[in-house]
């Protein structure tokens, strides 16, 4: 089972709490798990029990593939700040690990990982846009959704952008948000590059470990796409893709 693990950057003194203990606060940053209070931080030959998390920088990161990229958090530790600082100043800035007090996402407990493709290079939909209109046509979905003009200026005079799925054997489209995969609420939480983006998912897509009933179609494809959308998502088993420009 592979554990946690984040990078050392900093490390803050803090006066001493009521009962007289020690604070210090360690920044760690390259996260590929959110640390909770409880776990205990492994820095070098040290066991470090973590008094304190503060998250709140989390939602503002992005994960990448091999679970690298979490963002940045400030744990708490009630040891002096002066033995823990030479940990800082190592120049290869110190990778540390901790032990979970709970148990960890399935994909620190499995070899057997997915793996994801970008699909929508040089277009996207739009980050702000709750319309998302899905639309059966024979063996053919249609996703209908507003592109994004912000980042992709060529489409700032285009109302709508269609993703077509051909050969759809079936579709669902989960309730996870931006919070949620942040949260970890997505199976693919910390596994999938980023949130907002449009992928094909290859491997065990492990698709018992939501809910979301599925709606059946005509078609026979195989291919698993998953597109991040603003208050949801859209998963699909289709044979093909292509995206269209209403203009």
């Amino acid at each position: 089972m592979r554990k946690p693990k984040g990078r050392l950057t900093d490390a803050f003194s803090m006066p001493d709490d009521e009962a007289g203990k020690p604070r210090t606060v360690l920044m760690l940053d390259q996260l590929t798990h959110v640390p909770e209070a409880g776990d205990v931080l492994q820095v070098a030959d040290r066991n470090l029990p973590i008094a304190q998390v503060d998250g709140r920088r989390t939602r503002n990161c992005l994960t990448g593939w091999k679970l690298t990229g979490r963002g940045c958090v400030a744990v708490l530790i009630n040891e002096p700040t002066d033995t823990l600082r030479p940990l800082v100043q190592r120049p290869d800035r110190l990778f540390v690990t901790w032990r979970p007090k709970d148990e960890l996402p399935w994909h620190f407990q499995t070899d057997d990982l997915p793996t994801f493709t970008h699909l929508n290079e040089g277009w996207n939909a739009d980050p702000n846009d709750v319309g998302l209109k899905i639309e059966q046509s024979g063996e053919t979905l249609l996703a209908h959704m507003r592109p994004n003009p912000y980042v992709y200026r060529e489409y700032e005079y285009a109302p709508a952008i269609t993703v077509c799925f051909k050969g759809c054997k079936r579709y669902r489209v989960t309730p996870v948000n931006d919070h949620g995969w942040y949260d970890g609420q997505c199976r693919f939480s910390g596994l999938a590059p980023s949130w907002g983006e449009f992928y094909e998912i290859s491997g065990n897509t492990r698709d018992d470990m939501d809910p979301t009933p599925w709606i059946t179609m005509a078609g026979s494809g195989t291919r698993h796409f998953h597109f991040y959308l603003r208050d949801e998502a859209l998963e699909v088993k289709a044979q093909d893709w292509s995206m269209e420009t209403k203009s």
